[in-house]
């Protein structure tokens, strides 16, 4: 098992496009492709996805591996019309547009809701690892009827298959492949 920290990049890839939109966000606002803010805030909307890239790199090939019993399972790529909304706040504005307008507000908006997202195990969903990295996301009940969310680039057809995985964090599974049973 890697951590919470995976559990935390992950939530954080998946909100990564919210960068991207406060970069434009800025950009509309000061007209100016000079001011620092600006450019750190287009390198996090990259560097995250990237950084989260090499965390499955590495799971796949370092971490332990672990057979999953899958004993039945749902699709959860559906909870895309949440992050969308997630992704619009930068655009939000009132009359005055101080939360637009302030980077540091807008960060620790953005951080608070990582850290809700993350820890209050309501992360079901990646859509930048879906579009980028052509994962899907499930919610699989093992065993013992625990629900789990399993990431894989392999479609689930029907229930009752083991799969080798490894463990990600405390409940969140990254499929590698088949079981050899």
């Amino acid at each position: 098992m890697l951590n919470k920290r995976a559990k935390f990049l992950l939530v954080a890839t998946s909100l990564s496009p919210v960068l991207g939109a406060v970069a434009v966000s800025q950009f509309d606002l000061y007209e100016s492709w000079k001011r620092w803010e600006w450019w750190l805030v287009v390198v996090g909307a990259f560097v995250l996805p990237a950084l989260c890239w090499a965390l499955l790199m590495y799971a796949k090939k370092q971490a332990p591996k672990q057979l999953f019993y899958i004993k039945e399972f749902e699709r959860k790529d559906q909870e895309v019309l949440v992050f969308l909304f997630i992704y619009l706040l930068p655009f939000v504005r009132s009359v005055n547009p101080t939360f637009a307008s302030e980077w540091l507000t807008g960060a620790y908006v953005l951080f608070i809701i990582v850290i809700a997202i993350a820890y209050t195990d309501a992360f079901h969903f990646n859509p930048v690892m879906r579009l980028l990295f052509g994962y899907r996301f499930y919610a699989a009940k093992d065993r013992d009827g625990i629900s789990n969310l399993l990431i894989s680039k392999r479609d689930l057809r029907r229930p009752g298959e083991e799969v080798q995985t490894v463990r990600l964090a405390w409940n969140v599974y990254l499929y590698i492949g088949d079981s050899d049973a």
